[in-house]
């Protein structure tokens, strides 16, 4: 009798994800800490790293010195810095536990208003594979996304009205009002095929007077 071995079929490592919440909001006087309390993030896994867009616009030429989800900290992967003091960032930290929790960002100088966004992958790397940022009002860039990789980007747009934004390259997760006519977009995606030079990009409804957009990609860990 002979024996036939068995082979387990190799499945390639892949990055899951999904938009979890956001919200923006105005606030006088300003302020350089903004707390967002009990905001969703998604399903608890020990894989579980959640991404935070750090948006905002106005006032003082600040950058985030500090991100915090759910009492984690939380490090810097991406900047990006448009027209009137506008900032867009991406910030990723292990969350493993809590289905919700507070984010709390802190901007280097006092804000008159501030938003976020999150995001929980599961089964990336803590790193970036590519970032890209663009600041100028006709936002689009491209970036690489590795196999099995996920994408991430957000902006803050502002114009002479409420502009609301079609993207290119990701599916779109959010698009509200921050404050006025500022208001902040972002969309993402898995890859199961790696994406090179990926165009990434969004039409406002209305011209833009400015915008700061961020993006990165992950691997699989």
């Amino acid at each position: 009798m002979s024996l036939i071995p068995i082979y387990t079929p190799y499945h390639k490592p892949v990055v899951t994800g999904s938009f979890a919440s956001s919200d923006g909001r105005g606030v006088a006087p300003n302020a350089s800490s903004f707390t967002f309390s009990g905001v969703a993030l998604g399903t608890a896994a020990s894989n579980r790293h959640i991404v935070i867009a750090a948006l905002t616009a106005t006032a003082s030429a600040a950058d985030a010195n500090s991100v915090t989800v759910g009492g984690v900290s939380a490090s810097l992967v991406v900047r990006a810095s448009g027209g009137d003091n506008s900032r867009a960032e991406l910030w990723i930290a292990s969350v493993p536990s809590g289905t919700t929790g507070d984010v709390v960002i802190v901007w280097s100088s006092a804000k008159d208003r501030c938003g976020y966004a999150a995001w929980a992958m599961y089964g990336a790397s803590a790193s970036a594979s590519d970032t890209a940022t663009d600041g100028d009002t006709s936002p689009s860039f491209t970036i690489d996304v590795p196999a099995g990789g996920y994408l991430i980007a957000a902006a803050v747009p502002s114009a002479g009205s409420v502009a609301t934004a079609t993207w290119t390259g990701v599916t779109e997760n959010f698009d509200e009002v921050m404050l006025n006519n500022t208001t902040q977009t972002g969309g993402s995606d898995a890859f199961a095929a790696a994406q090179t030079g990926r165009t990434v990009s969004f039409s406002p409804s209305t011209g833009l007077n400015l915008c700061a957009m961020a993006a990165a990609s992950f691997t699989p860990a």
